[in-house]
């Protein structure tokens, strides 16, 4: 999944011809803290614009639409399912990596969390 995001190309250039980060960020309008523009910049000068390749996992806003809607419905087919098979079916079904862990709360935010296992 790529977010195209040409403000922060134009934060990167701008800081490469001097701009300090904070002037930077305010003119391209990227609302940014000054390590993450730092490391954008760096990511921009190695990789280009596949920087703006999105790498995070397991972040609220993956797991939104058709994504949630979806997951909402196979927990209540199928509760016993574990995070690890859900995130691979997210993953072939519609090409986004989410963490076991964030499906686990969201999961437990929407109130369709594996059964806990009976002890012996």
């Amino acid at each position: 999944m790529t977010r195209q995001n040409p403000a922060k190309v134009k934060m990167a250039e701008l800081m490469l011809i001097g701009t300090p980060w904070q002037e930077a960020a305010k003119q391209a309008r990227v609302a940014t803290s000054q390590s993450s523009a730092y490391r954008f910049l760096t990511e921009y000068c190695l990789r280009g614009e596949k920087a703006l390749e999105d790498r995070r996992r397991g972040h609220a806003y993956k797991v939104v639409g058709d994504v949630l809607v979806w997951l909402l419905e196979r927990c209540r087919e199928k509760p016993e399912m574990t995070a690890r098979a859900l995130r691979a079916e997210i993953d072939d079904r519609f090409g986004v990596r989410v963490s076991r862990g964030h499906i686990n709360r969201v999961r437990a935010a929407h109130g369709v969390s594996r059964p806990k296992k009976k002890p012996a």
